[in-house]
């Protein structure tokens, strides 16, 4: 960055990024991200642009501002810059409550971490462990983990060294087992162009024993929302079901850390859901688990088995007091699963499927209401616009009149 680069840096609220492909547009990531930090920043630039070679040097400083009886500022050198580059140096970190950092440096000298709240609740040791295992746990806390799958793309024209080692670039797409590629188009409206965004879902390589699932959304090639859970907690489908998608048709939060919750938003969670759903009826037999269907297919054969039964003199088990006593054949049903009932015709799923299949509906309707009301308001603007050209044509003709009349005379 010259001089003028590092003031506009600076700057709280300035921002110079007009292209739809770049993330920063507001001006107040830098600043407010390196505050967070630690109380001060300071930052050292080497540029050479049209020729011309300049070094900058820019300050942030919490303690600045409450001290300013210091008589000097001591700026270090740029040896280790290169002829052009930028060096930011965050000092004065933040400590928590009991006086600790609230990063932690000591214990893995190749990251940074934040502190550990694993031991938080009543979850088992053993379950800790497991959980730690797997990166969408691991990225909460470290530094490293989480730049490892910060950006969509494979690394190019840069690199990420995290405390004297490189960042190893991790896919979380190429990971899966059993991955399918499913496209959505979203309906965006009738003067937006239109869009296709790539998912790509299947399996961790855990499943079934770690129940992790969700979707990881980026935007413009940087992750969001990482392991976004769309299903109902405590609703086993899904289990193990990730998905990776780069969905640049809606806009993220100012801290980018969530997505603005707008009709498209919702759209698109209720389209996820579907996915997930669709795909675990097809390939949850893959990893062990049985479908509802086959469930309730097994059931069948098993209740018209024992019903045949009945008629070659097998063992029943009777209900009901001893004068009046019904035969009913035992049932051996899955753990957690039930007889069906005249009350239980249509599954979960089918529930699930038949709302997201209205909302989506209702969706298209207040999409084409919309475009119904713009449409209306667009030819009263017309309307409008054509009663005052009326009016000038008239108030013109009716002055020419007047003055053919006048001549006349």
């Amino acid at each position: 960055m010259n001089p003028e680069s590092m003031r506009k840096c600076m700057s709280l609220g300035y921002s110079s990024k007009t292209s739809n492909t770049t993330i920063g547009q507001y001006g107040n990531g830098f600043k407010t991200s390196t505050m967070r930090l630690g109380a001060d920043v300071i930052v050292f630039s080497r540029a050479t642009q049209s020729g011309r070679a300049t070094q900058s040097v820019g300050l942030l400083s919490y303690t600045f501002l409450r001290k300013t009886r210091q008589d000097d500022v001591i700026v270090p050198m740029f040896d280790n810059i290169g002829s052009h580059g930028t060096k930011i140096i965050i000092y004065n970190l933040w400590m928590n409550d009991e006086g600790i950092y609230e990063l932690n440096f000591d214990d893995d000298e190749e990251d940074i971490r934040l502190r550990d709240e694993v031991n938080n609740g009543n979850t088992s040791r053993k379950r800790v462990l497991e959980l730690q295992s797997h990166l969408s746990y691991r990225m909460r806390f470290s530094l490293r983990a989480y730049a490892s799958i910060l950006y969509l793309k494979k690394f190019t024209n840069f690199k990420i060294i995290l405390r004297g080692k490189p960042v190893e670039q991790f896919s979380i797409a190429d990971d899966l087992k059993h991955s399918t590629t499913i496209t959505y188009s979203p309906q965006r409206g009738l003067a937006l162009k239109e869009v296709t965004v790539q998912t790509v879902i299947g399996f961790i390589k855990e499943a079934p024993a770690l129940g992790v699932c969700g979707f990881n959304v980026y935007h413009k090639n940087r992750l969001i929302r990482p392991y976004w859970k769309v299903t109902a907690d405590g609703n086993s489908r899904g289990h193990g079901v990730v998905g990776v998608l780069e969905a640049n048709f809606i806009e993220p939060a100012h801290d980018k850390q969530d997505f603005e919750r707008s009709t498209l938003f919702v759209k698109l969670e209720m389209r996820l859901k579907q996915m997930v759903m669709e795909y675990w009826r097809g390939h949850c037999h893959l990893i062990g688990h049985v479908s509802d269907g086959t469930r309730k297919i097994n059931y069948l054969n098993k209740s018209t088995a024992l019903q045949n039964d009945e008629v070659s003199g097998n063992t029943f088990r009777t209900s009901g007091d001893s004068k009046s006593s019904t035969i009913q054949p035992v049932f051996e049903t899955e753990a957690g699963s039930r007889p069906e009932t005249s009350l239980d015709k249509r599954t979960l799923d089918q529930i699930c499927d038949e709302n997201i299949q209205l909302f989506m509906r209702c969706e298209e309707y207040k999409m084409k209401q919309v475009g119904l009301v713009r449409t209306i308001e667009e030819l009263e603007n017309q309307l409008e616009e054509t009663r005052k050209k009326c009016a000038r044509v008239s108030s013109y003709i009716e002055t020419q009149r007047k003055q053919t009349l006048a001549t006349q005379r």
